[in-house]
């Protein structure tokens, strides 16, 4: 939205932004830099005479500027700056550059411009270029700015642009202290004011004014074209360089292979190659450097334009647009309206039991939207219902399936324990049996011995006879006394 406020110096009336409340701004009249501040109820005084006001207004301006008179509206420059005149201030600065370079020739950044061939004097050239429009086109932008200050379209004049007073309007306008050729915002304004006086129709005006609108953004992206050319042929004169490099090292290197008995002639060859290739690296260093620095403010401006056509078409909307007022005709009777508007309230006429039904039946799909949410949420209930019983069923199984599992497992820990005492039973067994395969030995080795010892008495005997008789001992009285045994 805009509001209407005073300069401070030279008392002219101004239009601006909300949101430049707070805001520094320059008054378009006097160039007095002030701060913007919205005031709490603003007057406006009703009492001049507009015509008389508006005369000493537009001679008041036409003896500040010296008598000169403004073009009607047409072709609106812009931003578009002259590509004649950048390239002559573009030569200016490229010769400076060069001339600051000599006294550092002898030093790397010196070397990149003076001793690398002609490639690094034209990217000097398309980059202040490039630089020249850019600044040339700020201040325009600068202006365009300024501009978006003006109340076009005071409110002193009337409220409603009509056919009566429209043409204050245009006479206010073209009286304003700026070239409608300079700014987008007079421009669109001043040619919406003239179609809405040959036209008289609010509708086929902001026609006019999209067409316009379409217009200027094309002018705008127009005004771009050659710092695109810039863009895209910066990089290429830097890959020319690197090929121009190349080449002149790999002919330093074949020349210098026909050379290489001699050791002072193999030296300079490789001094040629080693030049070549540092041409061929710094020529394309240099551009894309150059490349990036055009870019980036190239792409700022360029969304800072589009930015004020965008204001631009707000402002018409809000303040032009809105206030324009179709006159009724007058026909035979003096009571007949505009066709248009008859046609317009026709089809609202006829539309309105169409929007009735419409109502209608909006509120029939909302009731039945309802209804079915209500059937969703009950049959989600249902198939919640469901899904929890058939997880409490399969838990069910799981749980008892786990039971089952642990009577397994103490059965099973049952056997091994069972299995775990029968081992140790058997392995005390065979302790025994070993022990009792123990004795058994000894005793066979008893019986061995006893063998041996009688097998060796009957080799000593040879053929004597052993006479074996027992006798039986006399009883004694107070002990007893084994047998005796006589041998012969």
């Amino acid at each position: 939205m805009y509001f209407q406020f005073p300069c401070e110096k030279c008392s002219k009336k101004l239009k601006v932004r909300d949101e430049n409340v707070g805001k520094k701004v320059r008054c378009p009249y006097c160039h007095h830099t002030m701060l913007v501040k919205k005031p709490e109820s603003p007057v406006i005084d009703t009492t001049i005479d507009v015509s008389a006001s508006g005369s000493t207004s537009a001679s008041r301006t036409s003896s500040s500027r010296g008598g000169n008179k403004h073009v009607s509206s047409g072709w609106a420059d812009g931003t578009e700056v002259s590509l004649s005149k950048s390239g002559m201030i573009a030569v200016g600065a490229s010769v400076a550059f060069i001339a600051l370079m000599f006294p550092i020739r002898n030093y790397y950044l010196g070397e990149l411009f003076l001793d690398r061939g002609w490639v690094p004097f034209a990217l000097v050239f398309l980059m202040s270029w490039s630089a020249t429009i850019l600044v040339l086109k700020y201040f325009k932008l600068e202006k365009q700015k300024d501009s978006m200050l003006f109340d076009t379209l005071p409110i002193d004049i009337s409220e409603e642009i009509s056919e009566k007073t429209v043409s204050r309007f245009i006479e206010h306008v073209k009286n304003l202290p700026v070239d409608p050729r300079e700014s987008f915002l007079v421009n669109r304004v001043l040619r919406g004011l003239e179609h809405f006086s040959v036209l008289k129709s609010s509708s086929e005006v902001s026609s006019r004014l999209q067409s316009q609108s379409e217009i200027d953004a094309t002018a705008v992206d127009s005004s771009y074209t050659i710092l695109k050319v810039f863009i895209w042929a910066i990089p290429i004169l830097g890959f020319i360089g690197t090929v121009i490099g190349i080449s002149a090292a790999v002919g330093g290197f074949s020349g210098g292979m026909d050379k290489a008995a001699d050791i002072s002639a193999l030296k300079e060859s490789l001094g040629s190659v080693t030049g070549g290739l540092s041409t061929a690296f710094d020529t394309t260093l240099v551009a894309l450097v150059m490349s990036m620095l055009v870019m980036f403010p190239s792409s700022s401006m360029q969304k800072s334009e589009e930015d004020l056509l965008n204001w631009v078409d707000e402002y018409c909307n809000e303040n032009l647009l809105k206030r324009l007022k179709e006159s009724d005709q007058a026909g035979s009777s003096g009571d007949e309206k505009d066709h248009r508007r008859l046609i317009q309230r026709t089809i609202d006429k006829a539309m309105a039991n169409h929007h009735a039904e419409l109502q209608t039946w909006i509120e029939k799909l909302e009731g039945i939207g309802s209804t079915l949410s209500q059937q969703v949420v009950k049959s989600w209930g249902k198939i919640d219902d469901k899904i929890r019983e058939q997880q409490e069923a399969q838990l069910a199984e799981v749980k008892e399936v786990i039971r089952h599992l642990e009577s397994v497992e103490e059965k099973m820990t049952a056997l091994q324990s069972a299995h775990t005492s029968h081992l140790e039973k058997m392995n005390g067994e065979a302790t025994e049996m070993a022990e009792a395969a123990g004795v058994l030995s000894q005793s066979f080795n008893g019986v061995q011995q006893g063998l041996n010892g009688l097998n060796t008495v009957l080799m000593n005997l040879g053929e004597k006879q052993v006479l074996i008789q027992q006798v039986e001992a006399p009883r004694k009285r107070w002990g007893l006394f084994g047998n005796s045994k006589r041998v012969r």
